[in-house]
């Protein structure tokens, strides 16, 4: 019963903890109103507009004579410009495009303005006006060598994104303070600006030159075959930066990428690699240095100027980007000056490294050689050549570097062995879970995605597995748990002070049972960088807000549309230059593309409202009472029906009551249509659906594919809310196998239903148990099969009913079975 007590306690004090995430915050300003202040000055009239009515000026400048006053200019009609949009965003190259124009008669019968890649790209690079800034190349001279960098001017990116007009209505000018109280106790934290770096940096600010609008900026790296810098601005809102279609990350810079092999000191290859990528840097940051101390004026996006003032708030970045951008050497935190050997130490005391103290030794670069590399080992840092944070004013780099969810959780966690691989290949299909067939043991090189499925059944398949010498498994169910709660509650989208605390909590219970790691034999010690940076994530969150706000995952995403397809575009000779001028104009016809939807007023809004969704016609047009029976269980389909017609027309009666009038129901029908999959989609407030599935569940009877091998069945099993459920917890609801989706014809309607309303689609459903308490250990309910008289319990129901697919994780035993 104490155990009991313990596990409710804890869903109390969680779901507690929750509760004020799902409502209105309570919000206070920034107090100083010059924070924000607008410019009214008559001499930057003429840069506040619109920033659609200032494209459209510049393309009635470049091609008044030409056709500019036509809707799809600088192309001559609808299937013109969409041909063209076609070709730069979804083509599958300028070689193929050419080839198709050169089919005889397709340039005629289409009306094409051009009549191959070369004339297209000719259109592009006269015609449309370029919004964000081109790409220039320049020389790095490091240890006597030249090497070529090729990037933005960064302040010019920095005022297209804060001017794009379709951003214009999400951007957010000053900090605030957001409250899940109204007495203003429990602070709330989400978006960057909700984060204390704001505030204290808007403070620092206004008492110098009152009227500042901060621009934080988000520096991100991504090294692979090609080194790319991207950045973004805090003014958006997270949900707008991470989304590829709203292109608010701009790459800013393709970095070198040599090994320096001709370097034999592998000591001097490093500290010239960290001196290189550092002066490349610097060039591209460089702009940022003189408007991030004094302000200039920037327009957003509906023509409101204001004294901007960018400043770098976050550098997004791997452990070994961390540790180049730092300074600091394998093994160290980049954050802190914790030792080396106690990085898996749960309390042990740290400081944050002294940005001062680095500051007066790396100034000394420039004096004797021996007092320099003297002073930066006393710091702590490693002797750099003007690091490019260097001058950035109000950047302390070290405060800068964010957690990085991807390489630090997902990617530092998992190990699989064969009993795990036994597990993984019994699990039941669900459509928010791969299924490893092979087990995971005998993966190499582990993607992100791969990881984030891994962790959606881990804890599941070890609750009862054998341990060497009869050992209790509580402990390693422990330490998982608290890992993998840790994992879910540092991605939350928003948290409290509360929900901070069972991040902390979290974490504490993986160190107060990860000996059992040590004792079985997997690890020797847990002095790990990536497992000591979780004690900085609670910090971190108060900082800059929530994790999403700063997820190498987004910029890895880019990275395979602005390198990958960029660098399949080129001929693999001299390839940054075409990769720049690939980008250039895909940048073009991106921002085009919304100029024209703009001049049609043919905005469209998305939301995350969740729709139900069938195909129009269904999967089998008749299957007999019988078939269903035999093909897809539905054992006792018909008395189930019967069940529904008498709660539907007599939903008075007692439950005995109701099964004596179902004895006395006709089904006037003999088959049924059936669908095999019900779709969870997105709809726009628009009414239109997205073509995005969020959740999906299957019930289909085993079939033949197209060469003869056997698919088996899938019922999958399913949450169903019993009228009662609610947005959070399992109060309300039940599992529940979904046997049959089936709708019924308008004359059976009328013969069972008269004139009651009926829904379109139904669900023949075999129950599981009620929720009851949950383990004490693992924190997972119990289910089964629910039965009565030795036969499975079943209804009918509402697919409206069914609120999300669920997977039932089966009970394993000691050992898996073959």
């Amino acid at each position: 019963m104490e155990e009991e007590g313990n596990v409710d306690g804890q869903r109390t004090r969680r779901h507690k903890a929750e509760l004020p995430l799902h409502h209105r915050p309570y919000v206070a300003t920034f107090p100083l109103d010059s924070a924000e202040s607008t410019i009214n000055s008559d001499e930057l009239e003429s840069e506040q507009q619109n920033g659609y009515q200032s494209y459209g000026e510049k393309m009635t400048r470049t091609h008044s004579q030409d056709g500019g006053s036509c809707v799809w200019a600088p192309f001559t009609s609808h299937i013109d410009y969409e041909v063209a949009r076609w070709a730069k965003l979804r083509g599958q190259g300028s070689t193929a495009f050419s080839d198709l124009l050169n089919i005889e008669g397709v340039c005629e019968r289409l009306g094409l303005s051009y009549r191959n890649s070369r004339e297209l790209n000719n259109i592009i690079d006269s015609k449309i006006p370029a919004c964000r800034p081109r790409f220039k190349r320049q020389e790095i001279l490091v240890a006597g060598e030249a090497f070529d960098v090729y990037f933005r001017d960064i302040l010019q990116c920095v005022k297209a994104l804060y001017g794009d007009p379709e951003l214009a209505p999400y951007l957010v000018f000053a900090p605030e303070r957001h409250y899940s109280d109204e007495d203003q106790t429990q602070r709330l934290y989400h978006d960057m600006y909700t984060g204390n770096w704001w505030w204290h940096t808007q403070k620092r600010l206004e008492n110098d030159k009152p009227g500042a609008t901060i621009i934080p900026i988000l520096l991100s790296s991504d090294k692979t075959q090609h080194t790319l810098i991207y950045m973004t601005i805090g003014n958006l809102p997270k949900e707008i930066r991470r989304q590829p279609s709203r292109n608010a990350q701009i790459l800013v810079g393709y970095l070198p990428t040599t090994k320096l092999e001709h370097i034999t000191n592998k000591a001097a290859r490093r500290r010239c690699l960290a001196n290189l990528f550092h002066a490349c840097v610097r060039h591209i940051v460089e702009p940022l240095v003189e408007p991030g101390k004094d302000g200039i004026p920037i327009a957003s996006g509906d023509g409101v100027l204001r004294r901007g003032h960018p400043l770098l708030a976050c550098y997004i970045g791997d452990y070994p980007e961390q540790l180049l951008v730092t300074g600091m050497k394998t093994g160290e935190c980049p954050k802190c000056d914790i030792p080396s050997t106690e990085l898996g130490s749960k309390d042990l005391p740290f400081e944050m490294h002294d940005l001062h103290q680095i500051l007066d030794a790396l100034a000394l670069v420039d004096e004797d050689p021996s007092q320099f590399a003297k002073a930066c080992r006393d710091a702590g840092v490693k002797p750099l050549y003007h690091p490019f944070w260097q001058e950035l004013p109000h950047c302390n780099i070290y405060n800068a570097i964010t957690p990085d969810v991807l390489h630090q959780i997902y990617q530092g966690l998992l190990t699989g062995e064969a009993e795990i691989d036994a597990r993984c290949k019994r699990l039941p299909p669900n459509h928010n879970i791969r299924l490893f067939m092979k087990g995971i043991s005998v993966l190499s090189r582990v993607s992100g995605t791969e990881h984030q499925q891994i962790c959606r059944f881990l804890l599941g398949l070890i609750i009862d597995i054998r341990l060497p010498d009869g050992a209790s498994p509580a402990r390693l169910i422990r330490a998982v748990r608290g890992l993998l709660d840790f994992l879910y509650l540092a991605q939350y989208p928003c948290h409290s002070d509360l929900t901070l605390e069972l991040l902390s909590g979290a974490l504490n219970r993986f160190h107060d049972n990860k000996s059992i790691f040590v004792d079985l034999g997997i690890r020797s010690s847990f002095n790990l960088p990536k497992l000591h940076s979780f004690r900085h994530y609670v910090s971190m969150i108060r900082m800059f807000g929530t994790t999403d706000n700063y997820n190498t995952e987004y910029t890895e995403r880019l990275h395979i549309d602005l390198a990958k397809d960029a660098y399949h575009a080129t001929n693999h000779k001299d390839e940054y230059m075409q990769m720049t001028l690939w980008l250039e104009r895909r940048e073009k016809m991106l921002w085009h593309a919304k100029f024209i939807q703009w001049r049609l007023h043919n905005w469209r809004r998305t939301s995350s409202c969740p729709s139900i969704t069938l195909t129009k016609h269904p999967s089998v047009k008749r299957v007999t009472l019988a078939s269903l029976a035999d093909q897809y269980g539905a054992l006792h389909f018909q008395a189930a029906m019967a069940r529904f017609v008498v709660q539907l027309m007599q939903p008075g009666l007692t439950a005995r009551q109701s099964e004596e009038a179902a004895c006395h129901v006709n089904l006037p029908f003999q088959s049924v249509a059936v669908f095999h999959k019900v779709r969870y989609s997105i709809v726009g407030d628009d009414g239109l659906l997205n073509n995005v599935t969020i959740d999906a569940i299957h019930a289909r009877p085993a079939r033949r594919d197209c060469h003869n091998r056997r698919v088996p069945a899938r019922f999958d099993t399913a949450l169903v809310n019993l009228g009662n459920g609610g947005k959070m917890g399992v109060e309300g609801y039940r599992v529940a196998q979904v046997r049959v989706v089936f709708s019924l014809s308008a004359n059976v309607k009328r013969a069972l239903f008269g004139n009651v309303s009926v829904p379109d689609h139904l669900a023949y459903v075999e129950w599981f148990t009620p929720f009851t308490t949950p383990d004490i250990n693992h924190g997972m309910y119990k289910v089964s099969r629910a039965l009565y008289d030795g036969e499975r319990q079943s209804s009918i129901i509402p697919i409206r009913n069914i609120r999300r697919s669920v997977h039932l994780i089966p009970k394993f035993g000691a050992v898996a079975p073959l």
